[in-house]
């Protein structure tokens, strides 16, 4: 299993499957301690843990890796947002970028994968309202079944704001994620599940659990595309606004690239 495998899991940030957003690495002339590799795409909606991060608009997303032979790693990926400005947390933002390391590899019959991971939103915040910023620490372990690849990741947050709550420290994020290939075609189908918390006084109300499916088709070795549905549970009192509801049932399509 490649040591990326684990990451779109842990990251919580992309919309495709944990197998296919990866290009495989090429086979190099002369031995290198270190690999490289990245992912660009086109989303028709940015979905981040079960809501829209773009009011149901198109995103395009990427970022770049940079891995060691030891396990260690560190990258960063990007995407256009609306909810900071929509929300009324900032008045001028429309740019996500995460900052996120750690270490990934096989622990016996496991592939494990922790570090950290930082949101920055670019730009100041209205009025010194909550914190739109957000800093997670992350676990994930997965098995490959053959058959099916498996994982169990869990972020917690370690700021004191993030994503416009205040309060949030000890928050997080627990997810299931497989991966089943489909026979012998270049196609995968995902399956995920995951469930919210909200810590600090009166939050809990806002926690909620997601799930979502994802079919990919690999066109080539570089380019893939892909369909997905998302629904959440999410309690309409608390979560809608400005008459939208943000938890609703979303389907969408993309095409990525890996390199």
């Amino acid at each position: 299993m490649k040591l990326s495998t684990l990451k779109l899991a842990v990251l919580g940030a992309l919309l495709t499957p944990m197998t296919s957003v990866f290009a495989e690495e090429a086979p190099a002339e002369a031995a290198s301690e270190f690999s490289f590799s990245g992912n660009v795409g086109m989303y028709s909606d940015y979905i981040f843990r079960g809501y829209t991060q773009t009011k149901h608009m198109p995103a395009i997303q990427g970022g770049f890796d940079i891995e060691h032979s030891s396990g260690l790693y560190l990258g960063t990926w990007a995407s256009n947002v609306k909810w900071t400005t929509e929300g009324g947390y900032m008045e001028d933002n429309d740019l996500e970028i995460d900052i996120y390391g750690g270490w990934a590899g096989d622990v016996g019959p496991v592939s494990l994968d922790a570090g950290f991971l930082q949101f920055i939103y670019p730009g100041e915040n209205v009025n010194g309202g909550s914190e739109a910023n957000a800093t997670e620490l992350y676990v994930g372990v997965s098995k490959d079944f053959g058959f099916a690849n498996a994982g169990v990741s869990y972020n917690h947050v370690v700021s004191t704001g993030a994503f416009g709550f205040d309060d949030m420290d000890g928050s997080g994020y627990t997810s299931l994620d497989v991966d089943v290939p489909l026979g012998d075609t270049p196609a995968v189908a995902s399956f995920h599940v995951g469930h919210q918390t909200f810590e600090g006084e009166g939050n809990d109300s806002w926690d909620y659990t997601d799930w979502k499916i994802n079919l990919d088709y690999a066109i080539n070795g570089t380019y893939s595309v892909g369909a997905f549905y998302t629904d959440t549970d999410q309690d309409k009192a608390y979560w809608t606004y400005n008459s939208e509801y943000l938890g609703e049932a979303v389907g969408g399509v993309y095409l990525s690239a890996g390199f």
